[in-house]
């Protein structure tokens, strides 16, 4: 894509339209990705065949190392579901070629990184069926970042990761792509030439127990054993000149097991303060949503040196394991639970895998830093954008790890949590958790909504009608007034918004009085314009609406005197990016309240302009998101190293530093 088109804003104002200044460049930016969106039709997860479930894959290949190349056999255990069922699909990518297939089979075809096996019958509903498919090739990368990728470290010592997410294994491996199929168990065996890199042996790391090393004609096989049900996106391994280093867990009721941490040797040192506390996490966690899901085999991670992290089954991969990057360490953990244990049953859910596991990122903070530290991350998730939080499109591998699953999809369990109150939310996250009939399994919002209210006892309707299927949030404006005599009280809430008439909220006032008390109330707002009388014993000198911020809302109090309303969140605010430290694809937030034009720049340290963005129109105001592609004004990538976002509104000038991977 060229490099007009390699920025994408993200304009946040409800109901606004786009602006002309980008309308242009949008229509060009839709038509150079016409190829892609043509490309990535050809793997759909709307394609994925049904009428069979898997039961279980044994991989046996061999990876090259010093250029990418995989060949092997994947032995594909399955039940039919369909009734007269003659053949099945799996998917496979076109960079890679079929050499043959052996079991209940009779023959196959390969197009559009699809396998159609034709079985050597029809067979009814039931039957256990296996076939194996034999294969080799140069995996390609899809979309130049994911997939079987090979990368050094170091003095040029090779790392080699598989990045799946959210349905490219078929990258690498044939299967039956997408969150929608778990086998039982997955074995991986991955053999590589037996040799040493600068002293260290290479080793390679994958999901559940090392169960054997097999070393012959100077190779090595590894044989990793994952026994519980597992999506073929998490299926995983890396390979390189690790140091291992080991802790053990210790749990309660006998609930032991290896934390495992494959390291690069000069990074080392810096892990062990990295995973320090990480046996703290797990305990928080299991405190609030059971135990560890996968304590029979292990938690371990994966040191790759570039990306962030990936939540591959019992054994993350990351890009640094350091003090520095607790935060996504603590998230990735979170999704033992919720993504690798309990899984979307579509991406149409995605936000029960990234929204619980951001919302832990709250939860530790909490722990770590009290109430204060839990809000102020809270307030890094506010999402202001459009766009459901129900993901109408799951086909589009580009489209699905968006920012609003992650922090709408937290948010949205921050205003649970303040509607049921904490005693009751936290019985909801645990009976989710735990429930027999989505561990190791899926869900569906649906599913979780159902525990919530059985637990609760709540009807949950017009909240997750709102919140996950619908869009925006409330502006409400609100007012009291007083009788000086009787001290009777009115208070007056609107809602202004233009995406739905109105939001059906639980929505808490403090007022402050004379005497220097205050009172914290609720009031069940239910209309576009609504009163609410009260009598109080002393004169009111402050309201507050939602004064511990638990709505997703803008807050607007009316002025009496001038009428005229002023956000309460006044403030230009540029938010920390997303992700840091980055590799390239990176977001910005900002908040801008005042209809001035906004520049963004960023620098080197040295004060060299890497990068300026068009200015935004000064009548867009709101929560906006910049896209950046982590290239320089010249098309080129920004090189490794520190930079420096500056944001100008008028005369506020805000700056903040953040950092670049290799």
């Amino acid at each position: 894509m060229g490099l007009i088109l390699s920025i994408t804003f993200a304009f946040v104002s409800a109901g606004s339209e786009e602006p002309d200044l980008f309308s242009a460049r949008r229509q060009f930016q839709e038509y150079e990705e016409r190829s892609w969106r043509e490309y990535i039709s050809m793997f759909s997860g709307r394609e994925i065949d049904t009428s069979f479930d898997v039961t279980f894959y044994h991989l046996a290949v061999t990876v090259g190392i010093e250029s990418p190349y995989i060949e092997g056999s994947v032995l594909c255990d399955f039940l039919t579901v369909n009734e007269n069922l003659d053949s099945i699909r799996l998917n496979l990518h076109h960079s890679l070629t079929v050499d043959s297939i052996i079991g209940s089979v009779s023959g196959y075809s390969c197009a559009n990184d699809t396998i159609s096996v034709f079985l050597d019958d029809q067979y009814s509903s039931g039957s256990e069926l296996s076939c194996t498919v034999y294969y080799h090739g140069e995996p390609e990368l899809a979309f130049g970042y994911k997939g079987l990728r090979y990368e050094t470290h170091g003095d040029m010592e090779p790392i080699i990761a598989t990045l799946s997410t959210p349905f490219l294994s078929h990258y690498w491996w044939p299967c039956k792509d997408g969150p929608g199929d778990k086998p039982d168990s997955v074995y991986i065996d991955v053999t590589i030439p037996d040799t040493t890199i600068s002293g260290l042996p290479l080793v390679v790391t994958s999901n559940g127990i090392l169960e054997d090393v097999d070393t012959h004609d100077g190779m090595k096989t590894f044989k990793w054993r994952e026994r519980y049900p597992i999506v073929p996106y998490y299926v995983m391994m890396a390979i390189s000149n690790y140091v291992q280093l080991d802790q053990i867990y210790i749990g309660g009721q006998q609930n032991i097991f290896d934390l495992n941490y494959y390291v690069f040797s000069e990074s080392a040192e810096i892990a062990e303060d990295g995973v320090e506390r990480l046996p703290e996490a797990i305990d928080l966690f299991a405190g609030y949503f059971g135990e560890y899901p996968f304590y029979t085999e292990k938690y371990a991670m994966s040191e790759i040196g570039f990306y962030g992290g990936i939540e591959n089954q019992t054994n993350t991969i990351i890009g640094e394991i350091s003090p520095s990057w607790i935060t996504t360490i603590v998230h990735e953990l979170a999704h033992m639970w919720f993504g690798d244990m309990i899984t979307c049953e579509s991406w149409h859910h995605g936000w029960l895998n990234e929204g619980f596991a951001s919302y832990c990122e709250a939860l530790w903070a909490e722990y770590d830093g009290g109430l204060e530290a839990y809000k102020n991350t809270m307030e890094i998730f506010e999402w202001y954008s459009g766009g459901t939080l129900y993901l109408e499109d799951d086909t589009d591998p580009l489209n699905i790890f968006i920012g609003i699953i992650y922090y709408k999809g937290a948010y949205v369990l921050h205003m649970l949590r303040g509607i049921l109150g904490d005693p009751l939310f936290f019985d909801c996250m645990k009976a989710y958790a735990t429930d027999p009939a989505l561990r190791y399994g899926h869900a569906t919002t649906e599913d979780f909504q159902s525990v919530c209210e059985t637990v609760s006892g709540t009807d949950l309707d017009f909240f997750f009608d709102q919140w996950v299927y619908g869009e925006y949030y409330p502006r409400y404006r609100f007012s009291f007034r007083q009788d000086d005599q009787s001290l009777a009280t009115t208070i007056v809430i609107k809602q202004v918004q233009n995406s739905r008439p109105y939001f059906e909220m639980p929505v808490q006032l403090r007022a402050y009085f004379d005497d220097q008390a205050d009172t914290l109330f609720t009031v069940w707002n239910d209309a576009r314009e609504q009163e609410f009388e009260f009598v109080f014993e002393h004169r009111i000198v402050e309201l507050e609406l939602d004064p511990d911020d638990w709505i997703l809302c803008h807050k607007y109090q009316l002025d009496a005197e001038e009428e005229s309303f002023h956000p309460k969140d006044n403030t230009f605010v540029l938010y920390g990016i997303y992700p840091n430290p980055c590799t390239g694809h990176a977001t910005i937030p900002l908040m801008i309240p005042d209809s001035k034009p906004v520049s963004l720049r960023i620098f080197n340290l040295k004060g060299h302009a890497m990068r300026t963005f068009l200015p935004m129109p000064a009548k867009y105001t709101g929560f906006r998101f910049i896209r950046w592609d982590g290239r320089d004004y010249t098309g080129n990538r920004v090189p490794a190293g520190t930079y420096i976002i500056q944001a100008e509104s008028g005369e506020s000038r805000l700056t903040q530093r953040f950092i670049v991977l290799p």
